[in-house]
């Protein structure tokens, strides 16, 4: 069923599970132009085709947007190289969803591409950033045009949410690329080898020749692409999901984990630690990771179970998509 209102343009990423990422806040398939469907859509990321394919959607967003009021371009990184001009001379809002930093938008001068992107950001009409971090930075460039709507989770409604004391061997979920510091993860796969030898580093979607060899020590096991079930199981099999990051906007896994009632602990990055409840679970040092693992021994059933409950009710509360889906398009059309 059509909108009518706000058109949206981009296309669901690779490596993104089913659940995973912006264009889940897509109202229905009429109002949407996917590059998945357009020529290339299916096309490796950095190949001619893709390159084509991400023109493609620009061109056919503008093509499309006679009827709408708003424009919603959520990955305008890839995406948007001539649209924003031209839908405001149509009379349209254009609305960018931003998800890589100030440094990517305002201070690189690398390209002609990045340089065209810049030029078109006076076009746009409002942006939504994924943090506060994120929004303070646009305010300075663009004040009064930006707000902060966060990424989204799908979040269950029901079912078992107990956590069960683990065996022998503790497992510690690591997923993930983009700003990943794969530095700090290296040091604490090496450190917790001598310290925790019950610990299994489980590392999924990750570009393993960054770890220089580590992704061969005896507490890694890396795992190739994981069905939806698969998935899952391995994050609700895990202590907790550890995320060691450079920076962030927002995190599709942080979300998956703590749907599922599963306790995040990550580094001390101002964006992510928007997307955490209030607890213990930001780590600045292996040692106060080391300190956390050990307290996470000393937890109660009765104590991970409240905790799971917790965390799956706070996704489900402030990010399930339903929820970020009315925000955004409340703003788009505002």
């Amino acid at each position: 069923m059509s909108n009518n209102k706000v058109l949206f343009s981009g296309f669901k990423w690779d490596h993104h599970n089913d659940e995973s990422g912006y264009h889940h806040v897509v109202v229905s398939a009429v109002d949407y132009v996917d590059g998945g469907l357009l020529f290339g859509g299916k096309s490796t990321l950095g190949s001619r085709k893709k390159r084509i394919n991400f023109l493609l959607i620009d061109l056919m967003t503008i093509f499309k947007a006679f009827r709408y009021d708003a424009v919603l371009l959520f990955y305008p990184e890839q995406t948007s190289y001539i649209s924003a001009p031209l839908l405001r001379l149509m009379g349209k809002k254009v609305v960018y969803v931003v998800h890589l930093g100030g440094d990517y938008w305002f201070h690189r001068d690398d390209s002609l591409f990045l340089k065209l992107k810049r030029f078109n950001l006076r076009f746009v009409s409002k942006f939504i950033t994924l943090t506060d971090q994120q929004k303070e930075v646009f305010e300075q460039y663009f004040p009064g045009k930006v707000a902060k709507i966060p990424h989204g989770a799908w979040c269950r409604t029901s079912g078992d949410l107990s956590r069960p004391m683990q065996g022998d061997v503790h497992h510690i979920t690591v997923v993930g690329d983009t700003y990943r510091d794969y530095g700090l993860l290296g040091r604490i796969i090496t450190t917790f080898r001598d310290k925790y030898p019950k610990i299994v580093f489980d590392l999924v979607g990750m570009k393993y020749e960054k770890l220089n060899g580590i992704q061969d020590s005896s507490n890694v096991v890396c795992h190739g692409r994981l069905d939806k079930e698969s998935y899952n199981n391995l994050i609700n099999n895990a202590l907790f999901m550890m995320l060691p990051l450079e920076f962030a906007t927002a995190n599709n896994a942080l979300l998956e984990a703590l749907s599922l009632g599963v306790p995040v602990i990550c580094s001390k990055v101002h964006g992510v630690r928007e997307y955490l409840p209030q607890g213990d679970y930001v780590f600045d040092s292996i040692e106060d990771l080391g300190m956390k693992l050990e307290r996470r021994f000393t937890l109660t059933g009765s104590e991970r179970n409240a905790e799971a409950e917790m965390l799956a009710s706070y996704v489900r509360e402030n990010y399930s998509w339903g929820v970020i889906r009315n925000q955004v398009i409340a703003y788009c059309v505002s």
